[in-house]
């Protein structure tokens, strides 16, 4: 058809075959529409090979492999990190602490208790015999109250206690023993011995047996 008139497939005008083109609408002349037809079919069908193709190398890759032969191999569960959870308190305040306050006991302390006939002279009526002891003439008692004191009890023995032959005076200890004072006259109790003094005269001094 090549030099030839042809007649324009969209308009129906015969066209110079030199110009290639139709004039009044532009469109293709007959053989090269057939060409970029074809062309647009071979570009379709080539598209669509690399989608098929592209569709079948993945459905391939998702496919699992054979298995291998032999048991599956062990799944170990990853230990997880365990986590302390902290409870707080907004605005709790420590009590305060009270300091315990010592109790002031009224029993008499732990010992041997002091004889009827000197404790019902002590304090209280009541107390701990730390010596008691006679001499041919006396009965001597030291015993502690519950408060701590140390007291001196004389009695003459074999006789009622009375204001000439029993007295009650506070003592302390004194070296190895124990000392009253009665005014100018002192009483020491001490080393198996009575020693009764008026200033630095010695009136008696006795040997003190222990009693019980």
């Amino acid at each position: 058809m090549a030099g030839t008139p042809w007649m324009c497939a969209q308009c129906g005008a015969v066209n110079d075959p030199a110009a290639g083109r139709c004039g009044t609408c532009a469109g293709l002349a007959p053989g090269r529409a057939r060409a970029r037809a074809l062309w647009v079919l071979l570009t379709l069908m080539v598209v669509a090979g690399v989608a098929v193709g592209g569709v079948l190398l993945f459905t391939g890759r998702s496919e699992p492999g054979p298995a291998a032969s032999g048991p599956f191999p062990e799944y170990t569960t990853p230990a997880l990190p365990t986590t302390k959870t902290v409870v707080t308190t907004a605005g709790a305040l420590t009590p305060p602490v009270t300091p315990s306050t010592p109790t002031t006991t009224t029993s008499p302390p732990a010992g041997k208790p002091c004889p009827g006939d000197a404790a019902r002279f002590l304090p209280g009526g009541q107390g701990t015999a730390l010596l008691v002891g006679q001499t041919v003439k006396s009965q001597v008692t030291i015993c502690r109250t519950p408060d701590g004191r140390i007291f001196y009890d004389g009695q003459a023995r074999g006789q009622a206690a009375s204001d000439d032959t029993h007295i009650v005076l506070p003592a302390q200890e004194s070296g190895d023993g124990f000392v009253a004072v009665n005014g100018e006259y002192s009483y020491k109790v001490g080393g198996g011995r009575l020693v009764v003094s008026a200033g630095s005269a010695v009136l008696s001094d006795e040997p003190l047996t222990p009693v019980g």
